[in-house]
């Protein structure tokens, strides 16, 4: 049985048999362990597939998304696995507790999950000192979402001396700003006083062209306002009973054909002057490639990672180094 069949006929369903909060501290708890995570993920060291994002050298252009360390506590084990960059958090200044549960639920016949989370971490003092404990084996990016600028810029502050830059989580559902282009050079001012790393701008979806418009116009006043890249984009606003809060942010397979579109979109806003990070319904390999194709420089995935298993990394990664 290979590395993704194990997965699919027992990891899987004993995830699944839980609720999804529970079957997520069970993955953390195991990524406490000191198991063989280098050859549970079965990445490929290839030259060939090495990048280069906002000066910053990957081992391959397959990173994990923020949402699943979002207490930047398993970081080490989940670079092991061999991504070729991971994103904790996200983190905000004071601790948050999140929204009411239940908060996040699957779709498994839609390969999808709906969650409602409201960005609940330790803040980010308990952050930067999970992060000061634990090895560096994988460029660290640290996603941030505070709306007070002050908060923000102490947020980018404290967590920059463990990181190696940094996701602006603008696109969240719970961030009422996410539009707002003013703000966010506002912020993106701030870290500039603050630190060197460089922040990538995390880019709402859009589904129509009203949407549309208003995203381009604010991954170009992002590439103005000093962001030294875009990531494409966050869940898609739906509605959803199963959550105390009604609704929450699709992600999974039903972005899939939607994420290479806007990637597109954005680089062609942009003139491609900066890179770009696909995120969104990416979990094959052909899903790499139409956004690499598109003009992502690098992908980043999560839910890939809930239905597939860790076996996704080396799968992707063995996809990429194939001859063509």
């Amino acid at each position: 049985m290979g590395r993704g069949g194990w997965y699919g006929a027992v990891g899987r369903p004993a995830f699944f048999a839980l609720p999804p909060e529970a079957s997520h501290r069970l993955a953390t708890a195991l990524l406490s362990l000191p198991l063989p995570w280098g050859r549970i993920g079965g990445a490929v060291r290839d030259p060939s597939i090495e990048v280069d994002l906002c000066g910053i050298g990957l081992s391959n252009p397959i990173g994990l998304a923020a949402g699943f360390d979002k207490t930047c506590r398993h970081l080490g084990a989940l670079g092991r696995l061999g991504f070729g960059f991971v994103v904790g958090g996200t983190i905000t200044r004071a601790p948050r507790v999140g929204n009411p549960k239940p908060r996040i639920v699957r779709s498994p016949r839609r390969g999808a999950i709906v969650n409602s989370m409201g960005l609940p971490n330790p803040g980010a003092d308990v952050a930067a000192a999970h992060l000061a404990r634990i090895r560096r084996t994988a460029p660290r990016f640290a996603s941030v979402a505070d709306e007070d600028v002050d908060a923000a810029s102490e947020t980018v502050e404290i967590l920059a001396p463990h990181v190696e830059g940094f996701e602006l989580n603008t696109s969240s559902p719970n961030a009422p700003w996410r539009h707002d282009g003013a703000h966010m050079g506002t912020l993106l001012a701030a870290f500039r006083g603050r630190t060197d790393l460089p922040v990538l701008l995390k880019l709402p979806p859009f589904t129509d062209d009203q949407e549309r418009h208003a995203v381009l116009d604010l991954a170009r006043a992002a590439v103005d306002a000093g962001a030294r890249g875009l990531v494409c984009s966050n869940t898609i606003p739906v509605q959803d009973p199963r959550l105390a809060a009604g609704r929450g942010g699709l992600s999974g397979a039903p972005l899939r054909e939607l994420t290479p579109r806007i990637v597109s979109d954005v680089a062609a806003a942009t003139g491609r002057s900066v890179p770009i990070v696909a995120s969104g319904g990416i979990s094959t390999n052909e899903d790499v490639r139409a956004c690499l194709d598109a003009g992502a420089t690098a992908v980043q995935l999560y839910t890939g990672l809930i239905y597939r298993g860790p076996g996704i990394v080396g799968e992707l990664t063995r996809g990429l180094s194939a001859p063509s």
